[in-house]
């Protein structure tokens, strides 16, 4: 037996167009395979995939329970944390 000798060549020849085309040729594959994920993750679950929306939801709430009334934190809306630098702009430019 004689070994025959081969070059292996790895290189990134593929340009961004070619990958985005790619993705989107495999779009059903990636479709099927995110389905099948989801479901083995939320199929133990009773309430299944209602669970996804509610542990966000709950995890909010009790951070709102322990820093707004435990720890006594004040919440500043984005009006309040925006109009200071925002008052400081316009008057530095009038000058």
């Amino acid at each position: 037996m004689s070994q025959e000798e081969f070059n292996l060549v790895i290189s990134a020849d593929k340009s961004f167009g070619d990958a985005a085309r790619e993705l989107l040729e495999y779009r059903e594959l990636f479709y099927i395979l995110a389905w099948r994920d989801f479901k083995v993750r939320y199929k133990q679950t009773v309430i299944g995939a209602l669970w996804a929306l509610l542990r966000p939801l709950l995890t909010m709430v009790v951070f709102t329970i322990i820093f707004g009334k435990i720890a006594g934190l004040e919440y500043k809306t984005a009006h309040d944390t925006r109009a200071i630098p925002l008052q400081r702009h316009q008057s530095f430019c009038r000058h």
